[in-house]
C-alpha cells in the first residue's frame, strides 16, 4: 500500500502534515433527540389510545362496571390496560419498551441541570433528589402496567399512588428549578418549552385533585356517571404527564445522539 501522503498531493502542496486520528471509532449510530423524543411519547400514547378505544368497543360492559353497579360510560384506566386481552398485552410491552429511552432521559435532564443550574450545594442536591423522582415515576409505571389490578389489587393500588406521588414531585420540582435556579440564558426553544411546562403542570395538577375527587365520590354516594367523570379526568393526567415529558423535545432540540465517533483529520 502507498504512503498515505502520496494519496493527498494538494495538501503537501501546501506544505501542511496531517494524520489521521484512528483512537476514534467508527461512526456506527447518529439521531436527532427531537425524533427520540416523538417515539418515546408515541409508543405509551398509542398504547393508551388503543386500549381505551379498544376496550370501549369490545370490553364495555365490564371495563365500565363497578361496586357501584350504576351506569357508566367511560373505562377506567386500570379495567382497560389489565383485564383483557389484546389490551394487557400490548400496554405491557409499550411501557416496557419506552423504559428505556426514559431512563436515558432521565440521565440527560440531570447533566442539563448540573449545567444550567446554580452550583450552591443544596441546589445541586436538589437537581440529583429531582431527577430520581423521575427515576422512581419510571419504575412506578413499570410495576403498576406488569402487576393489573385483577390480580394484585393492593400492589397495583399501591404502586398507581406511587406513580402519582413521584410524577407529581417531579413535574413540580424540575419545574421550580429550571424556573427559580437556572444560571444561563434561555434560548428561544428553551423559552417555548418552559411556557408550556408551566401550562403543562397546571392542568395535571388540577386534573388530579378533580379525579380525586370525583372518584371520592363515586364512592360516597354510587352517583350514575360519576365512575366516567373520574376516568376522564383521569385519561387527562395521564396524557398531561406525556405531554410534560415532551418537552424534552424542546430542551434537547439541537442534540444528536450518537454511538461512536468518526475518524478526524488533525493537522500537525
Amino acid at each position: 500500500m502507498g504512503n498515505p501522503d502520496q494519496l493527498t498531493p494538494n495538501r503537501l502542496a501546501n506544505g501542511s502534515n496531517y494524520k489521521i486520528d484512528m483512537n476514534k471509532q467508527p461512526l456506527l449510530f447518529r439521531i436527532q433527540f427531537k425524533n427520540i423524543a416523538v417515539v418515546t411519547v408515541s409508543i405509551p400514547f398509542f398504547a393508551f389510545f388503543f386500549c381505551i378505544c379498544y376496550s370501549f368497543l369490545h370490553h364495555s360492559e365490564w371495563v365500565t362496571r363497578t361496586h357501584c353497579d350504576v351506569w357508566n360510560i367511560a373505562p377506567s384506566i386500570s379495567a382497560s390496560i389489565g383485564h383483557f386481552s389484546p389490551q394487557k398485552y400490548i400496554w405491557k410491552l409499550c411501557i416496557s419498551i419506552h423504559s428505556a429511552p426514559r431512563l436515558m432521559i432521565c440521565q440527560m435532564y440531570h447533566t442539563y441541570m448540573y449545567k444550567h443550574m446554580s452550583r450552591d450545594p443544596w441546589v445541586q442536591q436538589f437537581v440529583l433528589i429531582c431527577c430520581s423522582f423521575n427515576v422512581a415515576e419510571v419504575f412506578s409505571l413499570l410495576l403498576l402496567s406488569i402487576v393489573p389490578s385483577i390480580e394484585d389489587f393492593t400492589l397495583h393500588k399501591l404502586s398507581f399512588a406511587s406513580f402519582l406521588l413521584f410524577s407529581g414531585m417531579y413535574l413540580a420540582s424540575s419545574y421550580y428549578l429550571l424556573r427559580n435556579h437556572r444560571v444561563t440564558k434561555l434560548n428561544y426553544w428553551e423559552k417555548k418549552s418552559m411556557r408550556l411546562k408551566k401550562t403543562i403542570l397546571t392542568i395535571n395538577f388540577v386534573s388530579i385533585g378533580l379525579a380525586m375527587y370525583f372518584y371520592w365520590r363515586h364512592n360516597a354516594y354510587c352517583e350514575p356517571g360519576m365512575y366516567s367523570v373520574f376516568s376522564l379526568f383521569e385519561y387527562v393526567v395521564v396524557i398531561s404527564n406525556m405531554a410534560y415529558h415532551f418537552t424534552s423535545y424542546y430542551d434537547f432540540h439541537d442534540i444528536n445522539i450518537t454511538l461512536g465517533s468518526e475518524a478526524v483529520e488533525q493537522m500537525e
